[in-house]
Order: structure tokens, then sequence, then C-alpha cells
């Protein structure tokens, strides 16, 4: 089986036919309870830097921020590497040159559009919180500065896999544990928080497997537990051993959450109007992750500015409607007009260069004659 013991290679059910069975199983579909899951995940993840701006600026009630703080940490990270792993083995069946053009198209060029576009504002408008020199801004691709690190490590992630997953899945999760039980040694010159993701990236793999040959791995019961677990475990790792954000004594904890993720996302299935929110949210999970920054930030400056706002919920509230519908909004404005280039290279360019073209002949038009 290709789930026990030492798994199939790629390459080997290539040989076999075996990687033709998921065209049909449950972990090619595009389950509501997956995208729910990263909606959740993207939830967290706005909501998060709602907060820790709104702290940054005094807005923030004290104790909300730091009461959340350490679930979130420990979950929405783990959870979203592991939503990316469940899709891997079926991107990889397409061969080296469809997968390496997906993910260089929808991971490498959004990050590098969007590391740049956040990088070029710190830089032309600095603040005590974020702020770029001239030598950061050239470095960007390196060091983005901003939480367009997780889409820069994906894709660290989706090379490694072609080279080593497709070949050792078993092999790479020795490699992975032992990574991140070394981060205590190595932190100094490996961030700390590539080799802990990449272990939820692999661990994404595995769960894909479980589910095309037994269905949904976790039962009502299990779920029960994890679900208070996955609460409990990041309070009680930060309260007595102190901040262990990336460190190997949060494995337990961010395992146990990302699970009563997936269970929650699961049953979510369940609620009419709830699941269809998150669905959709889900579905632009990239956009959201992109932009969301911009918009719930650029909300919040207009209720102070401009309205003088400060309560704190009035603000959050709006902020994290701005900051999940708005990226969807100007995805959905770019597809209209066929140049969406901020979340995706196209791989039809034929609407692109004939827009390009129109501009250039709009422009000599306007020029005055000599």
């Amino acid at each position: 089986m290709a789930n026990r013991g030492s798994p199939m290679s790629i390459t080997e059910q290539h040989k076999t036919g075996a990687i033709q069975a998921p065209a049909r199983t449950k972990t090619t579909t595009r389950a509501d309870w997956i995208d729910i899951a990263r909606g959740l995940a993207e939830l967290s993840v706005v909501t998060f830097h709602i907060l820790q701006a709104m702290t940054n600026a005094g807005l923030t009630p004290d104790g909300v921020f730091d009461f959340w703080t350490p679930v979130g940490d420990m979950i929405r990270m783990p959870l979203m590497m592991l939503l990316a792993g469940l899709f891997l083995e079926r991107s990889m069946a397409k061969g080296s040159g469809p997968f390496f053009s997906g993910k260089t198209r929808r991971v490498l060029w959004p990050f590098l559009v969007w590391a740049h576009i956040y990088a070029l504002y710190w830089f032309l408008k600095p603040s005590a919180f974020d702020n770029r020199t001239l030598a950061d801004l050239l470095a960007t691709a390196i060091n983005p500065g901003s939480h367009l690190w997780f889409l820069q490590a994906l894709f660290i992630y989706y090379v490694a896999a072609w080279f080593v997953i497709r070949e050792r899945l078993v092999l790479a999760y020795w490699v992975a544990a032992i990574l991140v039980i070394t981060i205590p040694l190595t932190q100094t010159w490996i961030e700390p928080r590539l080799p802990y993701l990449f272990l939820f990236f692999l661990l994404g793999v595995q769960i894909a497997r479980l589910i095309a040959t037994r269905g949904f791995p976790i039962s009502r019961w299990a779920g029960l537990v994890l679900i208070v677990a996955g609460v409990a475990l990041p309070i009680l790792t930060d309260s007595y051993l102190g901040p262990s954000k990336y460190s190997p004594l949060a494995v337990p904890a961010s395992l146990a959450g990302v699970l009563a993720a997936l269970v929650i996302a699961r049953g979510l299935v369940l609620v009419p109007l709830v699941r269809e929110a998150f669905v959709f949210l889900g579905r632009y999970s990239l956009e959201i992750y992109c932009a969301h920054v911009i918009f719930s930030s650029g909300t919040r400056q207009v209720l102070l500015g401009v309205f003088g706002i400060t309560d704190f919920w009035t603000l959050f509230l709006a902020c994290s409607l701005a900051g999940l519908v708005l990226p969807v909004g100007l995805a959905l404005g770019l597809r209209w007009l066929g140049i969406d280039i901020l979340f995706s290279w196209p791989e039809d360019t034929v609407r692109l260069r004939t827009l390009l073209a129109g501009l250039r002949r709009r422009l000599l038009a306007s020029q005055p004659e000599t």
C-alpha cells in the first residue's frame, strides 16, 4: 500500500499506474472542508496582523492581543503549510514542466510582486515598526521583511519536494525531524521557521495519502480531544516554557492545533452560510494573504484620520472585513480586465500585450507634435 511501510515513490507509481488513481479519489476533488480550513487560516492571519498593528498603535485593550497570540502563533502557519502539502503529489504527477511553471506562476511570482510592493512602501513611508533602507529594498527577494516570507518558504519546499520527496518521503521525514530538533543549535544561521514548517508541509503529504485510502482520518471523539488540546497546549507551552514559537517544544501544540483546525473545518461543512463564507475565503486565500495588509491598514487609517473613530471593536471588525473582502474584489477586477498580473503571471499574455500596446498608442497620440 502507498501509505504503509515504505511508500511508493512518484516514479514507482508512474510505472505501476497507481499514480492515476488520485484522479478519482477524494484528494483531488477540492473538498469544501479543505477550502474551509484555508479560510480559517486566512481569518487567523488577517486578524493577527490587525491586532498586531492596533496594539503597536495603542488601540488594543490590555490582554486581548497577548491571550490569543500563543494559540494563533503555533497553529496558523503550520496549518497553511500542511494544506499546501495536501495537493503536492497530485501536482508532481503532472510532470516537471507543469509542476514548476505552476508554482512559479502562483507562488514565486506573487511573492516577488507583493514583497516588493510592501518593501517599496516601507522605503518611501517608513514608520517605527516598518521601514526599509535602500539596501533592504534591493535584497527584498532574499529577505522580504514582510509576511510574504511564507510564499518564499513554500516555493523552496516545492523545489525540495521535486528532488527529494518524490523519491524518498520517509527519508524526508527523518531529515525534517532532525532539522527541527536541532533548531536551538542552528537558529543563528537558519531561520527557525523554515525547518519547523517543512515538517508540517510533509505531514500534509501523508494526510493526503490517508484520505485517499481511508477517508478523513480523525474520528469524532478524537477530534473533540484535539480541539481542547489545540487551544490548551499552546497556552500551557508558553506559560510554563516561555515563548516557544517555531521551537521543538512547540511541535506537540502545533500538531494538536493543526489537526483540531481540520476537524473544525470538517464540522463546518454541515453549517449553511458559514460553510459558503469560509469556502469563499479559502478559494481566494492567496489573494487575501498577499493584499490584506494594505486594505486593512488603509481602512484603519481612514477611520482614525478622517472619521476619528477610536473604538476598538469598530476598528477591528471594519479592518477585518476590509482585509478579507477587498483583496478578492481587487483580484476579480483584474481578472475581468484580463490583467491579473499581481497574483499570477498570466498563461495567456495576448490580452496583456494588447492592453500595453493600446496604452502605448494613446501615449504617443497624446504627445504634442514638434
